[in-house]
């Protein structure tokens, strides 16, 4: 399903946030013992917690919107009601689990019956001049400036008056979907503890069959374009990655002038990595700086699962991480998981464990301290990952693994405990060290679900303080950013290996480099090229540090004076001079390999 919202309404309610999740196959009976039982938590906890009501900070947000109408948001009147003794109302499953969380968190949800709805909705902004059913059969004017919901541009749901007759839920609904409302901001975490809440009541009328596909990011979208343009997940990134949209998807911060400031001052020098953006987004740095400046030094957390040879794509952040040791003088716990890749991928576990050693070359060759730098390979440090694993499961529950990384019934058991090893070397330097040690993860934002939702979840419950991270971009594969949205093992004709020779480097770059420049080149001369989207350039941004040279570059190629094959041929003699340096000392690491490795 395709979920879109107008740009007029953006410009209106620029905090309007609608989160839609479809469920399929699901239990709408009448009456269920387990809902009832979960109805009567939820009503006494309301009558215990709650006095007033209009006080409620999501209450207060909801009336900003509702109170401009001359009206009040009907969850008001709704928790009022249980106050005075009455029930959450008995309906049907399907209506029940929503009316549970609207009441349980406070928000406001719409269902409708999936089989009633085409396969693209829109949230708009009403002119004033539209009118639709609703559900009691009575037909709604709607007013000027209401948020709505449309399919073939005919209200089906409105923000003031709710759903419409034609999508109503019937006792014979089987198939949902449920979208939150929300018209002021609303951040990632609060989003996620009521999706999961949701989740939790769905559970209740599931059966085996039943399936559940989150549409998140839909307030991000503009008329027409699909939350399935991109897909950024631990396991997959696919397509144009649109990093703003991501800042705002999983919660982050974008990285300011200030922040930069902050790091240059003890540093010396801000890293290009971080003035063209390839780090472009954080959670807690100024903590990290802050607990810096009082002289509780950071410990640097990164890591590699194994599933084959190191390319140079993988490399992005493990150079960032270096700059990072070298300027600050920290330690810097490398973890290759050799387990999660036997987990998920066609391959034994003695295959990634000896992935795991070879691509610890790569590592060791960069340059990394070896008195600062300790690699662990999972299935060989275990006794002490192990322990600190425990206790992150302990307090992790399958549902909430379960919301962030979308494991399904069909999951094997060891991906879903392996999310608590990865959380474990977060505290492992705090353990070492037996005192409170920050961690500091700088890691492709693919990567930030095991740290959103697992390890910062429970760092706080475990005494330790929340690991804070960095966040880069992808290297985009030669064939193109939207084609490959990254670099992928799997795409082996577009990806430059760490051990690729000279003449492999030349021959995949001038072959599929994907280029911005003209189909003649009397035609480039005349018109010149575009280095936005030319992948050799896209390359460069990464690996040429000198400003000066990479804005010739630019310029000589956008006004048609650089050729694509020209420009190329700059990328191919960048790559090969730094793979030469690279992999001399990737052979030097195989005899030093052994004072890298933390054991236990």
């Amino acid at each position: 399903m395709k979920i879109t919202i107008t740009k007029k309404l953006l410009e209106k309610y620029p905090n309007a946030n609608f989160i839609g999740i479809v469920v399929k196959n699901i239990i709408n009976e009448k009456q269920n013992k387990e809902l009832e039982k979960e109805k009567r938590k939820i009503e006494e906890a309301i009558r215990k917690k709650i006095k007033n009501p209009s006080e409620i900070k999501l209450v207060k947000d909801y009336n900003k919107f509702f109170n401009k109408f001359g009206k009040t948001v009907p969850i008001q009147y709704q928790l009022e009601s249980i106050i005075k003794g009455k029930p959450i109302p008995p309906v049907s499953g399907v209506v029940e689990v929503l009316f549970m969380e609207e009441m349980n968190d406070v928000v406001m949800l719409s269902g409708h019956d999936l089989s009633s709805l085409k396969d693209e909705i829109v949230f708009d902004l009403s002119d004033g001049s539209e009118k639709y059913i609703k559900i009691n059969q009575k037909e709604q004017a709607i007013k000027p400036e209401d948020i709505v919901l449309k399919q073939n541009n005919e209200v089906i749901t409105s923000l003031l008056y709710g759903p419409d007759f034609s999508t109503r839920i019937t006792e014979d609904s089987k198939d949902a979907l449920y979208i939150f409302w929300f018209n002021e901001k609303i951040s990632k975490k609060e989003i996620d503890k009521y999706i999961n809440n949701l989740k939790k009541y769905i559970e209740i009328i599931s059966v085996k069959e039943t399936k559940i596909e989150m549409i998140y990011g839909c307030e991000e979208m503009e008329v027409g374009k699909s939350e399935k343009d991109y897909i950024v997940t631990p396991w997959e990134v696919k397509g144009d990655v649109d990093y703003n949209k991501l800042i705002q998807e999983f919660g982050t911060k974008p990285i300011t002038n200030k922040l930069l400031k902050r790091i240059e001052k003890h540093a010396g020098k801000v890293h290009h990595f971080l003035t063209r953006k390839i780090f472009f987004s954080h959670r807690d740095m100024d903590f990290i700086l802050d607990q810096y400046e009082k002289g509780n030094k950071f410990a640097l957390y990164t890591g590699r699962g194994p599933s084959g040879t190191t390319h140079i794509g993988h490399l992005i952040p493990w150079i960032f991480t270096k700059w990072l040791q070298d300027k600050f003088g920290v330690e810097l716990y490398f973890q290759i998981v050799d387990d999660e890749k036997f987990l998920v991928k066609d391959l034994t576990l003695e295959q990634t464990t000896a992935y795991g050693y070879d691509n610890a070359l790569d590592l060791i060759a960069l340059g990394f301290d070896p008195k600062k730098t300790k690699i662990i390979i999972n299935t060989e440090y275990s006794k002490t990952l192990y322990r600190i694993a425990l206790k992150i499961a302990k307090k992790i529950t399958f549902s909430q693994a379960r919301a962030v990384f979308g494991f399904t019934n069909e999951s094997n058991i060891g991906i879903i405990f392996y999310t608590s090893m990865q959380g474990a070397p977060c505290f492992l330097p705090s353990v070492l060290k037996k005192k409170n040690v920050p961690v500091l993860i700088p890691a492709a934002i693919d990567q930030d679900a095991y740290w959103r939702g697992i390890a910062r979840d429970v760092a706080p419950k475990l005494g330790y303080y929340k690991p804070a991270q960095l966040h880069c971009r992808f290297l985009p594969g030669l064939g193109g950013i939207s084609e490959d949205g990254k670099m992928s093992s799997s795409q082996a004709h577009t990806t430059i290996w760490t051990t690729d020779t000279p003449e492999q480097v030349k021959k995949k770059i001038m072959k599929y480099a994907f280029s911005g420049g003209q189909d003649t080149i009397e035609n480039h001369r005349k018109h010149g090229g575009n280095p936005d989207i030319d992948v050799s350039y896209q390359w460069l941004t990464f690996f040429e540090e000198d400003d000066k040279k990479l804005e010739k570059i630019y310029h000589d190629y956008k006004s048609g004076k650089l050729l694509t094959g020209e420009l190329k041929q700059i990328l191919i003699d960048k790559l090969n001079k730094f793979l030469a340096n690279h992999q001399k000392k990737r052979e030097e690491a195989k005899k030093n390999i052994e004072k890298f490795m933390l054991r236990d």
